[in-house]
């Protein structure tokens, strides 16, 4: 446990500022850094297990998967050493709608600890609506831009090992494709199987299953979003996207068609795999071709 205060910071989406400090005054700071700590120590007091990151093993309640060797590119661990070499966060609509993590940490026996928090717009209080506090037995009205905190972590570096539960979520954080194989062809026939899919012939589909469908395979099976979501609520999604998926109805179950055609399976996939989004600004969808930018 450090002897100092812990400071906040943005992991942002702007390129040129990844890293931002948010101010905070000393009484903030106080909890913030009991806040944190309290999160650390939740994050592993129940674990049992560490387990290797593969791309495929979704973990259990108890246990952890781990990167070693994860490169901190974005200079986290830096800004943890050296807080006022960051730029503050420009505390604005737009400021606000670049975040896409909240972190902080500490340093301990020359090893960084940082602790994050995924950030969504969900989180951001602005000036867009009519935000009320309660304080004083009263409702007062909140003129400024703020944000709220979530209340775990979703993964903990601790000098170049990465430690997280669920890859969906570390994913809106990290650029995680450097650390994902391809799905195998029992990964592919697995993925054939799923409840929610429906393909034609098997072996055409392992014929046409590239390198780049592969990965795509394995992301969608590690995020766990046919599990999460039906074939259904996927569908209605996909429309507002112009991406026309067929639904079947097989023995009284609903299930997306996958299409053979390459270019029409690869757009599938990349809907499933999240890589369309909408601009926060002047909701415009766009297609990604990084989940480091579109989150």
């Amino acid at each position: 446990m450090p002897g100092v205060l812990m400071n906040l910071f943005a992991l942002t989406n702007v390129p040129e500022n990844r890293v931002a400090r948010i101010p905070l005054s000393r009484e903030l700071q106080e909890e913030i850094t009991a806040l944190f700590l309290q999160q650390e120590q939740s994050f592993t007091s129940d674990i049992e297990e560490e387990i290797k990151f593969d791309g495929k093993y979704r973990p259990e309640e108890k246990e952890l998967l781990f990167i070693e060797d994860f490169d901190d590119v974005d200079g986290i661990c830096t800004a943890i050493r050296n807080p006022t070499g960051c730029q503050e966060l420009e505390v604005t609509c737009q400021g606000l709608e670049s975040i896409k993590a909240i972190f902080s940490g500490y340093a301990k026996d020359d090893t960084v600890t940082a602790l994050l928090q995924a950030f969504d717009r969900k989180r951001i209080i602005s000036t867009k609506g009519f935000a009320m506090f309660h304080s004083g037995n009263t409702f007062t009205k909140f003129d400024g831009s703020g944000l709220t905190l979530d209340n775990k972590l979703t993964a903990v570096m601790t000098g170049n090992t990465l430690r997280f539960q669920s890859f969906h979520y570390v994913r809106q954080v990290f650029d995680m494709s450097g650390y994902y194989k391809e799905a195998t062809n029992q990964d592919v026939t697995d993925f054939c199987h799923h409840a929610a899919l429906a393909v034609g012939s098997e072996q055409e589909f392992l014929g046409v299953a590239d390198s780049w469908v592969r990965r795509k395979i394995g992301l969608i099976q590690q995020s766990g979003i046919l599990d999460r979501y039906s074939p259904t609520q996927i569908a209605d999604v996909a429309r507002m996207f112009q991406i026309g998926l067929t639904i079947e109805n097989r023995e009284g179950v609903d299930k997306i068609v996958l299409p053979m055609a390459r270019p029409d399976l690869k757009r599938i996939l990349r809907f499933l795999d999240e890589d369309y989004y909408e601009a926060p600004l002047t909701t415009t969808r766009y297609l990604s071709n990084s989940k480091r930018v579109a989150d």
